[in-house]
Parts: structure tokens; sequence; C-alpha cells
């Protein structure tokens, strides 16, 4: 009564090893590649129009990193750029956005900088900038 006695349905208490399970895998020399998304094709674009927007394009990123330039100098109060990356990131980010704003705004052919487009880049870079208080730091 005051004893234990070993029998099968009460397990011994040891140290117990890991179980490792072997599993057969199929065999395939090659793992099979995930399907590629598909891309929507894109509608032909003459030359004459790429090469009009890579001008409107060019054109508009320098207007961007002159306007930004401020931002970049030490004296700036509002949406200070930091680090040179930052700028970089920023003024591509514009530039693609302004781009894509125009091409909505009007047709890849009618592009062009004028007097009014510098003052609405002015315009909304100062309102961008001036959401990120006193320093810029990227979201």
């Amino acid at each position: 009564p005051g004893r234990k006695v070993e029998t099968p349905s009460s397990p011994v208490q040891t140290k117990r090893q890991p179980v490792v399970k072997k599993v057969k895998r199929e065999e395939s020399p090659v793992k099979p590649k995930p399907a590629s998304p598909v891309k929507k094709a894109e509608p032909e674009v003459d030359p004459a129009t790429k090469k009009a927007l890579a001008e409107f394009k060019s054109q508009l990123a320098k207007l961007v990193v002159n306007v930004l330039g401020k931002y970049n100098k030490v004296d700036c109060k509002v949406g200070r750029i930091m680090d040179n990356n930052d700028f970089k990131y920023i003024a591509r980010k514009l530039t693609h956005g302004l781009t894509e704003k125009e091409l909505q705004r009007k047709g890849a052919t009618e592009l062009a900088i004028t007097d009014s487009l510098k003052q609405r880049v002015k315009q909304y870079i100062t309102a961008y900038m001036s959401k990120f208080g006193p320093i810029y730091h990227r979201t």
C-alpha cells in the first residue's frame, strides 16, 4: 500500500529525449518559382512624348531642388532637413508626385514650366514642409 509499483499505465519519470520525426520529402531538384505578379500593359507612347515628359521632369526636379535648398540650411526655422539622404528622398518624392499631378491637369504634350507652375510648386513645398515642425523626420 505505501509502495509505488511501476505499471505500464504509470510511466517512470526520467529525462525525456526529444522525439525526432523523420519526414519523407518529395524529391524535387528544383523548387518551382512563385508566379510573378501580372504587369499592367502600359499604353504605347511615342518617343516624342517620352522625350517631352523626361525634359519636363528634369526641369521640375531642378525647380524642386532649388526650392528645397532653403530647408537644407542651418538657419531654417521650419522643416529643416538634417540629412542629405532625406533631402534626396524628399526631392525625388515631390518631383514624382508633382509630375503626376501635372500630367492629370494637362496632357503629356502640354507640360511646361511656367511662372504659375513655379508659384504653385513653391506654395506646395512650403505647405508640405511646414507639416513637419522645426526639423524634418521621414515618415
